[in-house]
């Protein structure tokens, strides 16, 4: 059981996750200072999801269970389930454990855009990966036959703007908020490598199953499934 939340004054500690009996514990993330853990048993009353080790000698802060809890936001609290919950959705994350999708929540920026708002600009630095929360949202490639729309992300849960920020390229699509506008959850560049279960990894195997763009081909070709960005 969870009875501290622990803040890392000095010193490297590995965190370790079992998915089941069957596996052996995996290292999902490496804590140092400033960093913390320990928050999810406590804010959920459930079991411990991961186990850490100390990796290099150093000293820990320990807040015990009440005086955390005294110290949370209901509506912190709820927006961090209410994340993880969505997050559990997506097929990519959907074996990641309670822990790993808190974590990941922890990571997270809501960003709200109005109607045909630009969320990212064709040929701008891949600096972010976004998954649509609310709303609806489309991409468009400028070419030859002007700009294009090839792709509509209209289900929560899907995500773009993982192309660039993965093989370091800029952005091959303008990304526009529809209709009524949208709300995405930002993942930054830097974020990815810091959050658990091996995001970049995850992102970088889905990347294979796109479809190829071409900003030359004609429109009919363009409109057809697949991230862009």
């Amino acid at each position: 059981d969870g009875d501290y939340f622990y803040i890392v004054d000095s010193g490297v500690y590995d965190i370790f996750v079992q998915r089941s009996p069957a596996e052996e514990s995996q290292r999902v993330m490496v804590a140092a200072e400033g960093m913390s853990f320990g928050e999810l048993a406590l804010m959920y009353n459930v079991p411990r999801a991961a186990s850490v080790r100390c990796a290099e000698a150093g000293g820990l802060w320990c807040l015990e269970r009440e005086d955390f809890q005294m110290m949370l936001i209901t509506a912190e609290n709820s927006k961090h389930a209410e994340y993880g919950s969505f997050l559990a959705q997506i097929e990519i994350l959907s074996s990641l454990n309670r822990f790993e999708l808190g974590k990941m929540s922890d990571l997270l920026a809501e960003e709200l855009f109005d109607g045909d708002e630009e969320i990212v600009t064709q040929g701008d630095e891949g600096d972010a990966v976004f998954f649509l929360y609310e709303g609806a949202c489309k991409a468009y490639i400028t070419g030859e036959f002007g700009e294009v729309e090839v792709r509509h992300y209209c289900m929560h849960g899907e995500y773009f703007g993982d192309i660039a920020l993965i093989n370091n390229e800029p952005r091959r699509a303008t990304v526009r908020a529809c209709g009524d506008g949208c709300v995405v959850l930002r993942l930054k560049r830097e974020d990815v490598d810091l959050s658990v279960g091996n995001i970049r990894e995850r992102l970088r195997a889905n990347i294979e199953m796109y479809p190829q763009y071409q900003a030359d081909t004609a429109p009919a070709t363009l409109a057809v499934s697949g991230d862009v960005n």
